[in-house]
Protein backbone atom coordinates (compact mmCIF):
# COMPACT_ATOMS: atom_id res chain seq x y z
CA UNK A 1 0.00 0.00 0.00
CA UNK A 2 1.47 3.33 -0.67
CA UNK A 3 -0.53 5.48 1.56
CA UNK A 4 -0.63 4.52 5.25
CA UNK A 5 -2.03 6.63 8.25
CA UNK A 6 1.01 6.11 10.84
CA UNK A 7 -0.79 8.51 13.63
CA UNK A 8 -2.54 11.29 14.90
CA UNK A 9 -1.01 14.20 16.82
CA UNK A 10 -3.07 16.75 18.79
CA UNK A 11 -1.52 19.91 20.10
CA UNK A 12 -2.48 20.12 23.83
CA UNK A 13 -2.47 22.40 26.32
CA UNK A 14 -1.89 19.94 29.46
CA UNK A 15 0.30 16.79 27.83
CA UNK A 16 0.37 15.26 31.48
CA UNK A 17 -3.15 15.35 32.11
CA UNK A 18 -2.88 13.89 28.63
CA UNK A 19 -0.96 10.83 29.36
CA UNK A 20 -2.79 10.24 32.69
CA UNK A 21 -6.06 9.95 30.98
CA UNK A 22 -5.17 7.70 27.84
CA UNK A 23 -2.83 5.23 30.11
CA UNK A 24 -5.40 5.10 32.62
CA UNK A 25 -8.72 4.81 30.95
CA UNK A 26 -7.54 2.70 27.90
CA UNK A 27 -4.43 0.80 29.60
CA UNK A 28 -2.09 2.11 26.63
CA UNK A 29 1.60 2.70 26.95
CA UNK A 30 4.23 5.91 26.10
CA UNK A 31 6.21 4.44 23.30
CA UNK A 32 8.28 7.89 22.96
CA UNK A 33 8.88 11.59 24.90
CA UNK A 34 11.47 13.26 23.89
CA UNK A 35 12.11 17.24 23.60
CA UNK A 36 12.56 18.92 20.34
CA UNK A 37 12.45 21.67 18.56
CA UNK A 38 10.44 20.88 15.27
CA UNK A 39 10.69 22.48 11.79
CA UNK A 40 8.15 25.29 11.72
CA UNK A 41 6.74 23.76 8.54
CA UNK A 42 5.86 20.71 10.27
CA UNK A 43 3.80 21.66 11.71
CA UNK A 44 3.63 25.20 11.11
CA UNK A 45 2.36 26.25 14.64
CA UNK A 46 5.55 28.42 16.30
CA UNK A 47 8.54 30.33 15.24
CA UNK A 48 11.89 28.53 14.89
CA UNK A 49 13.50 27.27 17.81
CA UNK A 50 10.44 27.02 19.62
CA UNK A 51 10.68 23.58 21.71
CA UNK A 52 7.77 21.27 22.22
CA UNK A 53 7.57 17.55 24.17
CA UNK A 54 6.03 15.09 21.70
CA UNK A 55 4.73 12.10 23.45
CA UNK A 56 3.45 9.21 21.46
CA UNK A 57 1.31 6.26 23.00
CA UNK A 58 1.58 2.88 21.72
CA UNK A 59 -2.52 1.33 21.31
CA UNK A 60 -3.55 -1.71 20.22
CA UNK A 61 -3.65 -1.65 16.42
CA UNK A 62 -1.86 -3.61 14.08
CA UNK A 63 -1.74 -0.89 11.21
CA UNK A 64 -1.93 2.83 12.71
CA UNK A 65 -1.32 2.08 16.54
CA UNK A 66 -0.04 5.50 17.79
CA UNK A 67 -1.17 8.81 19.13
CA UNK A 68 0.43 11.41 19.91
CA UNK A 69 0.46 14.67 21.92
CA UNK A 70 2.71 18.03 21.41
CA UNK A 71 2.89 20.94 24.05
CA UNK A 72 5.11 23.36 23.14
CA UNK A 73 7.02 25.88 25.48
CA UNK A 74 5.10 28.65 25.09
CA UNK A 75 0.85 29.31 24.37
CA UNK A 76 -0.59 28.05 21.13
CA UNK A 77 -3.88 29.38 19.79
CA UNK A 78 -6.14 26.92 20.75
CA UNK A 79 -10.22 26.16 20.35
CA UNK A 80 -9.51 24.71 23.79
CA UNK A 81 -10.51 24.71 26.80
CA UNK A 82 -14.24 24.29 25.08
CA UNK A 83 -16.76 26.68 26.35
CA UNK A 84 -19.78 24.21 25.16
CA UNK A 85 -19.62 20.70 24.67
CA UNK A 86 -20.03 20.92 20.81
CA UNK A 87 -17.66 19.36 18.00
CA UNK A 88 -16.66 21.93 15.70
CA UNK A 89 -15.99 22.13 11.90
CA UNK A 90 -12.79 21.27 11.48
CA UNK A 91 -12.23 19.38 14.69
CA UNK A 92 -11.15 15.76 14.73
CA UNK A 93 -13.40 12.61 16.19
CA UNK A 94 -11.36 9.83 18.06
CA UNK A 95 -13.14 6.75 17.04
CA UNK A 96 -11.76 4.18 19.57
CA UNK A 97 -12.88 0.37 19.52
CA UNK A 98 -13.09 -1.05 22.72
CA UNK A 99 -14.28 -4.64 24.37
CA UNK A 100 -15.74 -2.91 27.11
CA UNK A 101 -17.14 0.48 26.62
CA UNK A 102 -18.97 0.55 30.34
CA UNK A 103 -15.58 -0.09 32.24
CA UNK A 104 -14.27 2.97 29.70
CA UNK A 105 -17.05 4.87 31.35
CA UNK A 106 -16.60 3.59 34.58
CA UNK A 107 -12.84 4.59 34.06
CA UNK A 108 -13.24 8.23 32.50
CA UNK A 109 -15.34 8.72 35.58
CA UNK A 110 -12.76 9.07 37.98
CA UNK A 111 -11.13 12.01 35.39
CA UNK A 112 -11.26 15.17 34.63
CA UNK A 113 -12.86 13.88 31.13
CA UNK A 114 -16.63 15.41 29.96
CA UNK A 115 -18.43 12.73 29.96
CA UNK A 116 -21.05 13.86 27.03
CA UNK A 117 -23.42 10.28 26.75
CA UNK A 118 -22.39 7.04 28.74
CA UNK A 119 -22.87 3.78 27.13
CA UNK A 120 -25.95 2.94 24.98
CA UNK A 121 -27.02 0.28 22.22
CA UNK A 122 -27.86 2.15 18.80
CA UNK A 123 -27.57 1.44 15.21
CA UNK A 124 -26.04 3.10 11.88
CA UNK A 125 -26.71 1.66 8.48
CA UNK A 126 -24.03 -0.67 7.39
CA UNK A 127 -21.65 0.73 4.85
CA UNK A 128 -23.67 -1.19 1.38
CA UNK A 129 -27.11 0.18 2.75
CA UNK A 130 -28.30 -3.73 2.89
CA UNK A 131 -28.40 -3.81 6.84
CA UNK A 132 -27.87 -2.25 9.88
CA UNK A 133 -23.96 -2.19 12.59
CA UNK A 134 -24.97 -2.84 16.26
CA UNK A 135 -23.04 -0.64 17.87
CA UNK A 136 -22.58 -0.09 22.16
CA UNK A 137 -21.35 3.48 22.10
CA UNK A 138 -20.11 5.85 24.76
CA UNK A 139 -18.62 9.71 24.27
CA UNK A 140 -16.80 12.64 26.21
CA UNK A 141 -14.00 14.97 25.79
CA UNK A 142 -10.87 13.89 27.30
CA UNK A 143 -9.28 16.70 30.00
CA UNK A 144 -7.60 18.74 26.93
CA UNK A 145 -10.77 18.63 25.40
CA UNK A 146 -10.36 15.70 22.98
CA UNK A 147 -13.67 14.71 21.33
CA UNK A 148 -14.00 10.61 21.10
CA UNK A 149 -16.64 7.78 20.31
CA UNK A 150 -15.49 4.49 22.60
CA UNK A 151 -17.53 1.67 20.97
CA UNK A 152 -18.10 -1.95 20.43
CA UNK A 153 -19.51 -3.54 17.47
CA UNK A 154 -22.36 -6.08 18.12
CA UNK A 155 -24.04 -3.84 20.98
Amino acid sequence: MDNILRRTTFIVADIEAAIAFYTSVFGWTVWYDNTLAPDPRFPPAAPAGTKCRLVILKVDDPEIGMLGFMQYEIDIPSIFPRKEDKVRTGDAILVINSEDPDAVYERAKQTKANIVAPPVDWEVPSHDGKGTIKLRTMSLFDPNGIYMEVNRRGG
